[in-house]
């Protein structure tokens, strides 16, 4: 039987727009009662269209943390 951890480690090697979606995912499948709004669905749709078309670029976390305290100082 797989675990959790061997899930979360598997899941946290995908690329960055199939992490999107399957957090998309997870998230929708907790809130069963409320489905997202079209406008969503569709904005998760661009965003990972974006990513696997290149159009949009990751950038590292650890460059990320950097440009916010940059402009948060």
């Amino acid at each position: 039987m797989i675990t959790v951890a061997q899930i979360m480690n598997e899941v946290l090697e995908l690329p960055r727009s199939d992490r999107s979606y399957l957090a998309a995912k997870l998230i929708e499948s907790l809130d069963e009662e409320q489905e997202l709004s079209p406008e969503w669905i569709a904005e998760i749709d661009r965003r990972v269209r974006s990513r696997t078309s290149g159009e949009s670029t990751q950038i590292r976390q650890d460059e990320l943390h950097r440009d916010i305290e940059k402009i948060l100082a």
